[in-house]
């Protein structure tokens, strides 16, 4: 996914990805960071960034965005917005409420089917699938079986 980060004045475009528990972040420049994600639980995460802690939070509201890093908030615009759905969107490729990541049954590049399952969420005791809008390629996973997840938190990407 990509991002535009507010940081003191000067705004950056960075390119996020995610794999398992390793989060990287790609900036136009080319420069990148890889981090270790080691807590993620209802919206907060905590990563590991060359052996400094570094606690994320987000918030949405509209098309405002708010990220804070250990305390500090940044603005954020999303880019590729109708890349993924969001939980108002038919076919959401997010959970509609807060859930835990029971199973994932796609890999980044696996071609797949209009409602084919994607994704297996658990909550209040409830198996939710998540499956697919339309006919694709899935070009990105932001989760893993075991985390927490939000709503309208967006956990697969699949392109036509």
């Amino acid at each position: 996914m990509k991002f535009k980060i507010n940081i003191n004045g000067t705004e950056q475009e960075v390119n996020a990805t995610r794999q398992g528990d390793q989060l990287t972040l790609t900036k136009p420049d080319g420069e990148t960071l890889t981090a270790e994600i080691v807590q993620n639980n209802s919206g907060k995460i905590v990563l590991n960034l060359d052996g400094r802690l570094l606690q994320i939070a987000g918030h949405k509201n509209g098309d405002d965005r708010q990220l804070w890093a250990n305390g500090r908030m940044l603005a954020y615009q999303r880019i590729d917005e109708t890349a993924a759905g969001t939980a108002a969107d038919p076919g959401s490729l997010s959970a509609s409420i807060p859930a835990v990541v029971s199973e994932v049954l796609v890999k980044v590049g696996d071609a797949v089917g209009a409602g084919e399952r994607l994704i297996l969420l658990e909550s209040m005791k409830m198996i939710i699938p998540i499956t697919a809008p339309a006919d694709g390629t899935v070009t990105e996973l932001m989760c893993a079986a075991g985390d927490s997840v939000a709503p309208g938190v967006p956990l697969v990407i699949i392109s036509d």
